[in-house]
Order: structure tokens, then sequence, then C-alpha cells
């Protein structure tokens, strides 16, 4: 694999018109999208899609979001394999218990959406002013990124006054899962912390914060109606904070004082 492609780049040929219709062809570097194949102490897990930088980050964070991980001790060693697009983790045993467990209750296999005990606790409120705060730190942080790392999806991690992690990616779930990881990777817990978002949540996004016990969520856009279900079912506050400097909270309300 050569050096632009796994820097998460690649190149390609596009064609660009001018002003007067005249058209000629060029190269253009643009993120690299791979499929990954994931296995887990052996067993094949999941196929991945993503760029492929970052992908410990990546890993971690959607054994996370699955459920399969509480702690970063939990997480033993990886092994990736770039030019194969494949990549062996090693979790510990009873992480991997809790594997043989979520696959066992999930009614179609692996990748079913087992029931979860709630894992957000009601310790943590903020007031609207800190809510705006970090939806104005989350927005300088997008525009510092190299354009090469500005993909789609923005999300990070934050608590009361810091933002600690982010990730980005072509597909939602795949930016909460690089920020969930690189979080992990660092130490920190992921209960009560502050997910931020430049998109609107779906059920499937929120099912993997609560699964993190993660207790807001700011967004640029509204979520839909079953993850606000979920999310109040969760204690998980959603807030949004798109449309001019109003502050919409669909969630948990009495988490914003």
């Amino acid at each position: 694999m050569n050096t632009e492609t796994s820097a998460g780049l690649a190149k390609v040929e596009v064609i660009r018109y001018d002003e007067t219709g005249h058209s000629v062809a060029t190269g253009e570097y643009v993120p690299s999208e791979q499929e990954f194949t994931v296995c887990v102490n052996g067993e094949f897990e999941t196929s991945l899609y993503c760029a492929p930088h970052r992908v410990k980050s990546l890993v971690i964070g959607f054994l996370v979001g699955e459920g399969m991980l509480d702690h970063e001790r939990e997480f033993v060693a990886i092994d990736t394999d770039l030019r194969h697009h494949f990549i062996r983790v090693t979790v510990s045993e009873e992480a991997e218990k809790r594997l043989g467990a979520r696959a066992i209750l999930g009614p179609y296999g692996r990748l079913a959406e087992p029931e979860i005990s709630r894992k957000v606790d009601s310790a943590l409120s903020l007031k609207p002013e800190a809510i705006q705060k970090l939806a104005a730190a989350f927005k300088r942080l997008f525009l510092s990124l190299k354009s090469s790392e500005r993909m789609c999806y923005l999300a990070a991690f934050a608590q009361s006054d810091e933002i600690l992690s982010y990730g980005e990616g072509f597909h939602r779930v795949n930016a909460v899962y690089r920020a969930l990881g690189e979080l992990i990777a660092s130490g920190v817990k992921t209960d009560n912390r502050i997910a931020l978002c430049n998109f609107g949540l779906t059920k499937q996004i929120t099912l993997r914060l609560a699964r993190a016990g993660v207790s807001f969520a700011i967004s640029a856009a509204p979520p839909s109606n079953a993850a606000i279900e979920l999310a109040n079912a969760s204690y998980l506050c959603i807030a949004t904070t798109a449309i001019g400097g109003q502050l919409s909270v669909y969630s948990s309300p009495w988490r914003v004082l």
C-alpha cells in the first residue's frame, strides 16, 4: 500500500470544467475508504468500512459502542494489516465472556441489538451557557482540522469545560467510534461524558452512546424520534444549538439547569 493510501488519502482522476465549459482531466486526492475485516480473539466479528487512518481508535470505539468493552484494561492488543485490510483484536477473558453473552442474547446473531442495562446515571447537569460554550469549542475544533481530516462527520467527547477526544469519518457512527476509541485508549472512562457531533442522532448512535454511559449529546441537528425515545429511557440528554443561538432540549430536560 502506498503512502497516500495508508495516510487516509487516495489519488483519483477528476474532470474539471471552467466557466467557459472547457474541461481538463487532472488528479485529486480524496479520502480513502476500504472494507476491514475485524476478528476478536480469533473469531470473526464484523466488517467495517472506513478510512485506514486511526484504525485502532475506530476498532476500540466499536467494541465500546457494541457493549463489549467497559474499560481500557479490557483491551489487550490489536494487530492491523493495512495491506490485506485485516484487524486482529485481543480482549480480556471478561470482555470475551461479555461478547459471547451478547451473541446469545441477540435474536439475529452477533450483529443484533440485545437488551442492555442502563449505564447512564443522573449525576451530570449543565447550564445552558455551558452547553453553548462547548458547542462553540467544537466548531472551532472542526475549523482547525486540516482539510484532509475534515471529513463529512465529526464527533467528540468532553467533560464540562474541555474537549477530550475527537473522531471523524464518512459515516456518522464511525466518527463516534473513533472518538470513543481515542477516549478509552487514553485511559479516560466514558461514564458521564458529553458527546458532541455535527450531525443529528439516530437510534443506532444513541444506543451506542448509552452503552458507553454518556450523559449528554450536543448535536448540530435534531435527533430522530426513535433516538429521543431511547435517550429518555437511558437518562441521556440530547440538545441542539443548530438554529441561531437557540438551545433546544429533546430528552431528559432535567439535566439542563
